[in-house]
């Protein structure tokens, strides 16, 4: 079945994330892009959205879920924010994108990196999804994943345990999901679920890579960002040979000549591909 949030790195080799200058310095420097929680999105109604639409489905009955299908997926939903975060790093398929060189770039002046989409979706231990905006496709999603929240039900109806976790798989990709007025953005989101201790505290437990392995837990900081203070982790950009994940920087369209040549040879240096965005944007 083709769906459309999933996302394949054989369609789209790179992905980028678009950001400032210091930042991308930073990034290449370490060799990580910070993932926080998803209190600190710009979208003000994350994870709200989508919550309220698939509770009007099951309000509505427009998808048949038998009661014990139904109260695992109700269970899920308010467990998911009382026993886990979500740790969340939002990067874009679009390489040279106005409306993100002017909200994320430093209003153009700032960068953009390419990383692997391959090492992002089967080595680092994070689920990489492409974020629906559109409702209808939203409904979409929430009905295939009921339905199948439905079939497991049927298949064996006498193990919660299991008919439990595909309930929270539902509702974890509830995280997937996107306000309409933000479609613009077009997001290809990474995510990794953390465990929430008794204290409030979350605790990164590892990651699954697609060949079975494990990634490695990741120590959980506290950070000030522009909507206030939230956790993060930093997620290695490192592949098993030792290169670097991160294999391109975007100039922005407003950089300096000066500035660019700047960090044009920094880039370099580093080992990565480096462009100039040649759109006609100035301020």
């Amino acid at each position: 079945m083709d769906l459309p949030w999933y996302f394949s790195s054989d369609d789209t080799p790179t992905v980028y994330h678009y950001t400032s200058v210091t930042a991308a310095r930073t990034m290449v420097e370490t060799r990580t892009i910070w993932m926080s929680e998803y209190t600190a999105m710009n979208d003000a109604s994350e994870f709200a959205y989508a919550r309220d639409r698939l509770v009007a489905l099951l309000q509505n009955r427009d998808v048949y879920v038998e009661t014990l299908a139904r109260t695992c997926v109700i269970f899920a939903l308010e467990g998911l924010t009382a026993d886990t975060g979500l740790m969340l790093g939002s990067l874009t398929a679009r390489r040279d994108d106005l409306g993100q060189w002017r909200s994320y770039s430093s209003n153009g002046a700032g960068c953009v990196l390419g990383i692997d989409a391959r090492y992002l979706e089967h080595e680092a231990g994070v689920a990489i999804r492409t974020v629906l905006y559109e409702e209808a496709l939203v409904d979409k999603m929430l009905r295939t994943a009921l339905e199948i929240v439905q079939a497991q039900a049927e298949e064996a109806p006498g193990d919660v345990d299991e008919l439990m976790e595909f309930a929270r798989h539902l509702v974890a990709d509830l995280f997937n999901i996107k306000h309409p007025g933000f479609s613009d953005e077009r997001e290809v989101r990474i995510a990794r679920m953390l465990i929430r201790q008794g204290d409030g505290s979350l605790e990164d437990v590892g990651g699954n890579r697609t060949d079975g392995g494990a990634a490695l837990a990741l120590s959980v900081g506290t950070r000030t960002c522009a909507f206030g203070e939230t956790r993060y982790i930093a997620l290695p950009l490192s592949r098993e040979d030792g290169s670097s994940a991160i294999v391109s920087a975007g100039l922005g369209p407003t950089m300096s000549i000066s500035d660019a040549a700047a960090q044009e040879a920094y880039f370099a240096r580093h080992g990565l591909d480096v462009w100039r965005s040649n759109l006609p944007y100035r301020v």
